[in-house]
């Protein structure tokens, strides 16, 4: 489909005339728009954005509605965004706030106590190791619940441009890494200097060990750094491509589960013999062993002494 440029010099109306091709695929509609364009998808996205906050409170309901017509089909939500002239990403991100808000709102004792009853009885230990659990798994579900419910930690409640909220979002990955190593009781410190290839450095019985640190939001870590992108950046100059991070640049990799806090410690001594290839989309299901092993840090030291001892 062709952009329509009728009403180039007009966001409001250039965005009306094209929001199917917006929806379809905003990168290609950057390409096709690049040279001929008013306005960028940066542009294009913030408009679409401040448009969804301000009007969806008035057609929430007719939205929700409308997406239980269509059975609450994911697929659906595309043609509602182009619908209401609304981007689809956002407002997927928005219906899926809202139906866990109501969900939120049905928490309650019997939901924690069903939860609790489900863990159970999904185990081989006997009663007695049961009932010694119980409270103490009880009292860690009621907590915990409310976190699922939500969907994890709250994220962006001040609608800040996707830009500025990713480099938060990376601030907060390192804190809530710094954090829970302190709490697991190591001497944890955040490095400061930003061109830095490490983030934060452990003191373990005197061994100092460089972690580099990386937030996910999904199922996928990648052993490289972030391609350089944005407005004016060649994307394919050598210096704006990712590196890949090897056992020069820090000892610990830590990948940090924005969602929930979760954390992998990884040493990249580990990830130093796989190929290029491997390191680019590594599935957290094949980095099990490191979720929350803070042993780790122990048998590095440890075999950083053996190493010192052998030499």
């Amino acid at each position: 489909m062709a952009i329509d440029y009728t009403h180039k010099e007009d966001l409001e109306l250039f965005v009306k005339d094209n929001i199917q091709e917006i929806n379809g695929r905003i990168s290609a509609f950057r390409i096709k728009n690049k040279k001929v364009g008013e306005y960028s998808d940066v542009d294009i996205k913030r408009y679409l954005k401040n448009k969804l906050i301000s009007e969806f409170p008035n057609c929430r309901e007719e939205i929700v509605k409308r997406f239980e017509d269509y059975n609450c089909s994911k697929s659906k939500i595309r043609d509602i965004a182009n619908e209401f002239i609304f981007y689809h990403k956002d407002l997927e991100t928005l219906l899926e706030s809202t139906l866990l808000e109501e969900l939120k709102g049905q928490y309650s004792q019997q939901m924690v106590k069903d939860v609790v009853d489900a863990i159970f009885q999904n185990s081989s230990m006997n009663s007695k190791r049961k009932n010694f659990l119980k409270t103490t798994v009880t009292g860690i579900t009621k907590k915990s619940l409310r976190l699922i419910l939500q969907n994890g930690f709250s994220s962006n409640l001040n609608n800040i441009e996707s830009g500025v909220m990713t480099a938060n979002e990376g601030d907060s990955a390192q804190f809530l890494f710094l954090s829970k190593a302190i709490l697991a009781g190591f001497n944890c410190s955040n490095v400061d200097v930003r061109s830095s290839r490490y983030d934060a450095v452990i003191d373990f019985k005197n061994k100092i060990f460089r972690v580099q640190i990386k937030g996910i939001s999904g199922s996928t870590v990648s052993f490289k750094d972030r391609d350089r992108g944005g407005e004016g950046i060649d994307t394919h100059n050598a210096r704006n491509i990712g590196k890949r991070i090897t056992s020069d640049d820090c000892d610990i990799f830590a990948a940090v589960d924005k969602q929930v806090g979760l954390c992998y410690i990884i040493p990249m001594k580990d990830i130093d013999p796989w190929d290029d290839e491997q390191i680019k989309n590594v599935n957290v299901k094949e980095l099990e062993h490191y979720l929350e092993n803070w042993g780790i840090i122990r048998e590095l030291y440890e075999g950083n002494t053996n190493s010192s001892v052998q030499n």
